[in-house]
């Protein structure tokens, strides 16, 4: 895969090609495909296409409702007694065992030590992790970050 990368990137070089700058309504986009030759095209299904859009319209509206920075993540421990500290050290060490890959993150506001996992764009992600989570942490739930 690199070496296709390489290759056409190669390619773009020799042939002195500059990628035209379209504006997009949310970041500056380069079009590297609008000066080639009719020699190269690119074959898309209509489905693949479909979900793109809807993805663009999904971020635009979170955008204009101002959710865009939210995220939802899921609070596996949350206490202030004595033994909060270690109690939440195991916690999220049983956690990275049985999940690895999945972001933990140990804080405190005092007096409570708080043990959060994942990073979800939507509640609704959020809410089918907290489903497998919450076999092995029942008191689990999900907070909007």
């Amino acid at each position: 895969m690199k070496r296709i990368g390489l290759i056409l990137t190669a390619l773009l070089l020799c042939f002195g090609l500059r990628a035209q700058e379209v504006q997009d309504s949310t970041a500056v986009v380069y079009d590297v495909f609008a000066n080639l030759s009719g020699n190269l095209s690119v074959n898309q299904s209509r489905e693949i296409h479909d979900a793109m859009t809807a993805h663009i319209g999904r971020n635009e509206r979170r955008t204009a409702s101002g959710l865009a920075g939210q995220t939802y993540r899921i609070r596996i421990f949350f206490d202030s007694g004595q033994n909060a500290r270690a109690a939440s050290e195991a916690a999220a060490a049983r956690f990275r065992s049985s999940h690895p890959g999945v972001p933990v993150s140990r804080t405190f506001t005092d007096p409570f030590f708080k043990v959060t996992v994942g990073n979800y764009s939507s509640k609704a992600d959020a809410a089918a992790a907290l489903k497998t989570i919450q076999q092995e942490f029942p008191a689990a739930f999900i907070v909007r970050n």
